[in-house]
C-alpha cells in the first residue's frame, strides 16, 4: 500500500512542480537523442504495462503465491507497483523535462489508468492468494 500510494504522490509533485510552479526542467535536454529516448520509452511503457498487468497469472509466479502466499505476494506485488510506479514517475518527469512533450503525458496517463487494476486491498490479496476453483480435476469437485 505504501508503494502504490508513495508513487502516486511523487507523481502529484511533479506535476505540482511542473505546472503550477512553472519549475524549469528543461536541464537534462538533448535534443539529438530525444528521439531514441522517446521511442526507447514509448516501447518499454507498452510492455511493461502488459506485462504487469497479467504478471500473476504466468505459472511460476502462481506456484509461487500457492506454495507460499504471504512472501510471494510480498515480493510478486512490490514488483508490479514498482515497475509501474516507475514507469509513472520517468513519463511524468520526461513530460516536464522536454517541455510538455504530449507523447510523455499519453504514457504517464495510461498508467495512472492502469493503477486502479492494481491496487493492492485484502479481498484481492485473498483472491489472488486462493486456489482458482475452475482449475480443479473432475475428481476434486466430487
Amino acid at each position: 500500500m505504501m508503494i502504490f500510494w508513495a508513487v502516486l504522490l511523487i507523481a502529484g509533485a511533479l506535476y505540482v512542480c511542473g505546472d503550477f510552479l512553472e519549475m524549469d526542467m528543461n536541464l537534462l535536454v538533448m535534443s539529438k537523442t530525444h528521439y531514441y529516448l522517446q521511442m526507447l520509452i514509448i516501447l518499454l511503457t507498452l510492455a511493461i504495462v502488459p506485462l504487469a498487468l497479467r504478471l500473476f497469472k504466468f505459472k511460476a509466479v502462481e506456484s509461487a503465491l500457492r506454495a507460499q502466499p504471504a512472501h510471494a505476494l510480498l515480493k510478486w506485488g512490490t514488483l508490479r507497483l514498482s515497475m509501474l510506479g516507475s514507469m509513472l514517475i520517468l513519463n511524468t518527469l520526461l513530460y516536464y523535462i522536454y517541455g510538455f512533450e504530449p507523447a510523455y503525458g499519453y504514457l504517464a496517463v495510461m498508467i495512472m489508468l492502469t493503477m486502479p487494476f492494481v491496487f493492492p486491498t485484502m479481498n484481492r490479496c485473498k483472491a489472488e492468494t486462493a486456489p482458482d476453483i475452475n482449475q480443479q480435476t473432475d475428481s476434486e469437485k466430487v
